[in-house]
């Protein structure tokens, strides 16, 4: 029997602008206010959208009282949730109903990790695990929920529908790895890695605040000069290598990447806390203070990393003729360094990624 594909995932935060129940935001991708529903109403329009794959699953939708299990929806959680996300597409491999891997999709979209509150697919209404430290809602994560507004229009749907494919890299599936290559794996890891910096917006701690520089450091680098033959001058290869094909999109990127190194630098060697000790002497305030706003943008760059280098993967994939013979986009990107032709044409190619992906307020 065939699985219905689509899902819709919904969100908590704060009210979204939008008047109608459902805005169409073009090709089938939905916007729902879920504020305009009742529980009840809601549930009626999911089977309409996403019938239940047969009659034993009805009991998945709501529910009348909390329960441990991941099934299902009270009232009262529900009236906390805000908006959600029709998708009608899936990544052509998928064995369920591609929840995670869309979900990485969504989180290299927005500027913001997005926490979904629940999922529907043909199975009924699913609550996933939120964070290892509980309810967040109360924190100002809650606010950086309200992220609809980026979603509702083409430039998500072009997105969403161009890294499809490559949204596979962004969870762990062993029939997938299976079939990779050195290059597939190179993927998967930037993509564990850049996930796994959602950790942090649990908190930080201001003695190991630089530990998320090491992180997004350990990012670029599976990208930018993993299976070098060398390892001399990493950061001189890795900042030549971002800067050919960002530089024009973040005109500072190479000198920040390199003090995102001096912070990777301090903390794995230990000077970040010779530093904390020698201030601790004559400081009022015996807590280190944290750079947000640096790690903010440092984010940013890694994210952006990320998505253009998927990208450069899919069009080195799908249309070869179009590029030098390489084995990998790693080798096209340092080619292009030299090769102003060949780097002008990567810079044509990425524009795409330039006008759909939106920039961190």
């Amino acid at each position: 029997m065939d699985r219905n594909r689509t899902i819709l995932i919904g969100f908590l935060g704060p009210d979204i602008k939008q008047d109608e129940k459902v805005f169409d935001i073009g090709q089938g991708y939905e916007c729902w206010n879920l504020k305009k529903f009742t529980l009840d109403e809601f549930i009626d329009a999911l089977k309409e959208k996403i019938p239940p794959i047969n009659d034993n699953v009805l009991r998945n939708y709501k529910l009348t009282e909390k329960s441990i299990d991941i099934w299902g929806i009270t009232e009262e959680d529900f009236s906390k949730c805000s908006w959600a996300l029709f998708i009608p597409d899936c990544i052509s491999d998928a064995v369920t109903e591609g929840y995670s891997e869309a979900l990485f999709l969504l989180n290299l979209f927005s500027p913001s990790f997005l926490y979904p509150f629940f999922y529907v697919e043909d199975m009924g209404i699913t609550r996933p695990t939120i964070n290892r430290r509980g309810s967040w809602m109360y924190t100002s994560s809650w606010h950086e929920q309200n992220q609809a507004h980026l979603f509702k229009t083409d430039n998500f749907v072009n997105f969403f529908k161009t890294l499809i494919e490559e949204s596979g890299y962004g969870s762990w599936m062993l029939y997938r790895a299976q079939q990779w290559e050195k290059e597939d794996w190179r993927l998967f890891v930037a993509c564990r890695f850049f996930s796994n910096l959602k950790d942090y917006d649990d908190g930080r701690d201001p003695f190991e605040w630089q530990r998320e520089s090491a992180e997004m450091g350990a990012t670029l680098e599976s990208l930018f000069t993993s299976g070098d033959n060398t390892k001399d001058e990493i950061v001189y290869r890795l900042t030549k290598r971002i800067s050919a094909i960002m530089s024009g999109i973040f005109p500072d990127i190479e000198k920040d990447i390199k003090d995102l190194y001096k912070q990777r630098s301090a903390f794995v060697h230990g000077d970040f806390f010779n530093q904390i000790a020698k201030e601790s002497q004559h400081s009022f305030n015996n807590i280190p203070s944290i750079d947000f706003d640096v790690l903010m943008k440092q984010r940013e760059y890694v994210r952006w990393a990320l998505t253009i280098y998927l990208f450069l993967f899919k069009k080195l994939k799908t249309e070869p003729g179009n590029y030098p013979p390489v084995k990998n986009v790693l080798q096209l990107i340092e080619g292009s360094i030299i090769d102003t032709s060949l780097r002008e044409k990567l810079l044509q190619d990425i524009d795409f990624i330039v006008q759909v992906l939106p920039h961190r307020s």
